[in-house]
């Protein structure tokens, strides 16, 4: 810490406690440009003053170098500017965020994202706001280093706060070469960038590349560390197939607890793997039709696995768990679902009925993971059937989503605590449909204004533009209700910059 910075902190330190408590400290050396406080014997108060009006002064001012080189001179940029409507709604985000400092990041992002796509850069005047938000804020730096173009990595150069532009910059445009070029990076580049930035790179290159992003993982798989190895498997349920399961196979027997685990979860997903046949195997001798008719259904719990089951998954349970029902529910969110109808003669829906006895509740748990892995809508229409569960409501189609989350609404008016879980369940961005009859029954319930405090973060990212006008008719109409008044306001002014954003770069 330099002199300057140390007694700017003290002068800090004076105001917050007081002058009747701390001395203000003296000026330090300002160099040729040196300002004088007043005489001795001023007043503490004053002198305080005059030190706050010289330390705004000298920040404003700058600071001399270390040393004597002055950098070399910025290159050329290569992108365009912004369009100047664009600009002024990146300085009102930056400066004065219509919708709160809480939605800053949001649209910022957005904008971020809309400049990139339109080859676009940040104008120089915005650069040292930008990346100061972006030195905080982790999810704004990959978009952030897509547009700085070359004057603003070499003014990220001079800073030491900003040394993450680096591997940002790198990470950002190898994404982009996979996403515009259709190619998947080099694996020494790749290898090289940060962490954090070889996962969004290996992202990118997943949703278009889906073998060329495998070939990735393995290759940096024997020296990346355990964490890394989760992440990246992670990655892969993005065009999860098939060919994955070599590598996933080979990642059951990981030195790692966590990737074996990720691994067997990966596996759960695909219903014609050779695990899910050993699984399917280890589940039939537990599952008995009873009853003259056949009808009744019952499920026993599965004894002490051997080491190929203890390999596939069947370990140490859970705290709290019963060993034996949580080997019972792995077996079951491993083994195809269309056991069950073998086993039972049944369609989903009478089978998820007939699951009664003792041991139902773990063999329902595995049967959900299942469902949820592989988005089977008829097994999740009869799970719903039997009670909800919001993260069943992925695995329907699209249309059937929306209607069953707006039936669980209708519900769940006396229990607010939950209704951010339920409409959350819907995926951005939200059809107009479903947008604006969702408005519809927040304004209708009796409970509105806390309706929308719980829904906000759904509503901020899901909402489609067809529900504005609504959204307006009820700020008109709210009464006296503040809160409910100022929430919508936001909500209205998030989404109402963000379609400007998007409609600046067209």
């Amino acid at each position: 810490m330099t002199g300057f910075d140390a007694w700017w902190r003290e002068v800090g330190n004076v105001a917050l406690i007081g002058t009747a408590r701390r001395p203000v400290p003296p000026l330090p050396d300002l160099g040729p440009a040196q300002v004088q406080a007043r005489a001795e014997g001023a007043r503490r108060e004053e002198a305080l003053l005059d030190s706050v009006a010289i330390g705004a002064a000298a920040l404003r001012a700058g600071r001399r170098l270390n040393h004597a080189d002055p950098p070399a001179a910025a290159p050329d940029d290569r992108r365009p500017v912004a369009p100047r409507r664009a600009v002024q709604l990146l300085e009102l985000v930056i400066a004065q965020p219509p919708a709160g400092a809480q939605q800053r990041s949001g649209l910022l992002t957005h904008w971020l994202r809309a400049a990139d796509d339109a080859g676009c850069r940040v104008p120089h005047a915005l650069l040292p706001g930008l990346l100061d938000l972006a030195t905080g804020t982790r999810e704004l730096r990959r978009p952030t280093a897509a547009v700085l173009d070359e004057r603003g990595r070499w003014l990220a150069g001079l800073r030491e706060e900003w040394s993450w532009v680096a591997g940002a910059v790198a990470g950002a445009q190898a994404g982009t070469a996979s996403r515009v070029e259709g190619t998947a990076p080099d694996p020494g580049d790749w290898a090289r960038l940060p962490s954090p930035h070889r996962l969004a790179v290996l992202a990118t290159v997943r949703t278009h590349e889906p073998a060329a992003a495998r070939e990735l993982v393995v290759s940096t798989w024997a020296t990346d560390s355990a964490r890394d190895r989760r992440a990246h498997l992670d990655a892969l349920r993005v065009g999860l197939g098939p060919d994955d399961e070599p590598l996933l196979e080979a990642a059951l027997e990981d030195r790692a607890a966590t990737v074996r685990e990720a691994a067997a979860e990966l596996l759960d997903a695909l219903p014609r793997s050779a695990r899910s046949a050993r699984m399917a195997d280890r589940l039939r001798p537990l599952v008995h039709r009873t009853g003259l008719l056949g009808r009744g259904l019952e499920v026993t719990l599965p004894g002490e696995p051997d080491p190929a089951g203890i390999r596939d998954g069947l370990g140490k349970p859970p705290p709290r768990r019963s060993a034996r029902g949580w080997w019972l529910e792995q077996m079951c969110a491993g083994a195809p679902l269309e056991v069950w109808s073998e086993l039972t003669g049944a369609d989903p829906s009478a089978t998820v009925k007939r699951l009664t006895d003792a041991q139902a509740g773990d063999a329902l748990a595995g049967i959900r993971r299942a469902v949820r892995a592989r988005r089977d809508p008829e097994w999740a229409t009869a799970l719903l059937e039997r009670g909800w569960d919001p993260a069943l409501v992925p695995a329907l189609p699209r249309e059937r989503r929306e209607r069953v989350v707006l039936t669980r609404v209708d519900a769940t008016t006396d229990r607010v605590h939950e209704l951010g879980a339920v409409v959350g369940a819907v995926d951005p961005p939200w059809s107009p449909d479903f947008s604006v009859a969702l408005l519809s029954r927040l304004r209708a319930s009796r409970v509105g204004s806390a309706m929308v405090l719980a829904t906000m973060p759904h509503l901020l990212t899901g909402l489609h533009p067809a529900a504005l006008d609504p959204l307006e008719r009820w700020i008109e109409q709210a009464g006296g209700d503040q809160t409910l008044t100022t929430n919508l306001r936001n909500l209205l002014q998030f989404h109402s910059v963000r379609r400007s954003i998007t409609e600046a770069f067209r």
